[in-house]
């Protein structure tokens, strides 16, 4: 897990204060490119409601966490106020980032079950009352922090994805995997990688099977994939994603997708948005 604390400072991320206070009504917040959010809820009631998922009804003080761009409307019901304080959250090379990528899609933290949040949401909500020179700033660096504790968290709770940690854990795997999800268009060879991680060709292809749980090709036709379908979200062109998921060509590209979905791309994304909120 140290290993992929220490992509930090390469794969890194920023917390942006947007709103503090009492709350009441609904808000949408559309997916856009880059930008997750974190919700801290010191009141309730709340409820998340998501385009492809159940909701979440937010009773006590919790932190919600959407570490990439995802579709969510923020809900109190009539007649009701809730506090709380809400931040943007900006991953380096989101489409990409491993960090970001590890996390699941939505995290929801109750205060009361997580001890280690305890010095950093005081200093949290001192600030959030304060009106003192600075403040936003140092609002913006303690979220930071929140969102460290929520990496621990998620490692903690077994809700990362054990592969890409597995291989960070390793220092030549973590060396192809940096790359790989630096450079996911580029037309990767298995022998690239293997000179890569300094290993001969099939050593290099045990060696990743075996702590990453698939064959290095099979991995990064995952990462794409994966890629492919933020991008699709995001409304990008399937032409254009393509591309920058290492294919040429749109026909071998929506075959790949197909092959590892069950559907085509404009399928998947129809079928993607058929329950919108």
């Amino acid at each position: 897990m140290d290993k992929l604390l220490s992509l930090l400072p390469r794969f890194g991320f920023s917390a942006s204060v947007f709103f503090r206070g009492e709350f009441c009504g609904q808000n949408q917040f559309k997916a856009s490119e880059g930008v997750g959010h974190l919700h801290l809820v010191s009141k309730g009631p709340i409820i998340m409601e998501h385009k492809d998922c159940p909701p979440l009804q937010v009773l006590k003080p919790t932190l919600v966490f959407y570490p990439r761009a995802y579709d969510h409307r923020l809900v109190v019901p009539p007649e009701s106020a809730a506090s709380l304080l809400c931040a943007n959250v900006r991953f380096n090379h989101a489409s990409r980032n491993p960090i970001a990528l590890a996390l699941p899609d939505v995290m929801c933290v109750p205060l009361d079950e997580e001890t280690g949040l305890s010095p950093t949401l005081s200093l949290l909500f001192i600030e959030a009352s304060a009106d003192d020179i600075g403040r936003r700033l140092i609002m913006d660096h303690l979220c930071d922090m929140l969102v460290v504790h929520l990496v621990r968290h998620a490692r903690k709770m077994k809700l990362l994805r054990t592969g890409v940690i597995a291989g960070l854990s390793d220092a030549q795997i973590a060396l192809v995997l940096a790359a790989l999800h630096t450079e996911p268009a580029r037309a990767w060879s298995v022998d690239d990688m293997a000179a890569l991680a300094h290993m001969s060709r099939t050593t290099f292809i045990n060696r990743f099977r075996d702590i990453v749980g698939v064959p290095p090709a099979e991995y990064l036709t995952g990462w794409r994939m994966e890629l492919a379908k933020i991008q699709l979200r995001e409304g990008k062109p399937v032409k254009e994603v393509a591309l920058a998921a290492g294919y040429s060509y749109q026909p071998g590209f929506s075959k790949a997708f197909t092959s590892w979905y069950g559907m085509s791309p404009t399928e998947w994304l129809k079928n993607s948005s058929a329950d919108c909120i």
